[in-house]
Formats: C-alpha cells, structure tokens, sequence
C-alpha cells in the first residue's frame, strides 16, 4: 500500500490520474472527490480528502487490490 503522502493520492482526488475501478463504493467516492476539487477549495480541505482516501483503501485493501496494483505502479 503507497504511504498516505505520495503524490498519486493527490493526484487520484483532484482527477489529474484517472482510476478505473469497478467497484461502486470506490466509483462514488471519487466521483465525489473529484467534482469538488473542479472548483476552489478551503485550505486543508485537499489533506482531508487524501486522508478519506487512503483510509477507505486501507478499510477495503482485501476488495481493493486490483485498484491498489494499478496505484502500486
């Protein structure tokens, strides 16, 4: 699993690296994340969404591993 502070997780929540994923949960989330960084946020705001990220990852690193291979890379 990449450490909470690499870039990729930042780049994963403001849309800059697209991830397929077929689960739904994950589809969610990022959709979510992504439309929220299309405008400004408040400082921090960024940190906490990669922090919701990387927890929702390690919560579901069994279902997740297809979608933790292709970060892995």
């Amino acid at each position: 699993m990449l450490d909470k502070n690499n870039r990729k997780w930042k780049d994963i929540v403001t849309g800059k690296l697209e991830l397929k994923t077929d689960n739904f949960g994950l589809q969610m989330f990022l959709k979510r994340a992504v439309t929220r960084f299309a405008t400004a946020q408040a400082p921090g705001e960024l940190e906490k969404t990669v922090a919701e990220l990387h927890g929702f990852f390690v919560k579901y690193e069994r279902v997740l591993a297809k979608e933790i291979a292709i970060i892995s890379k």
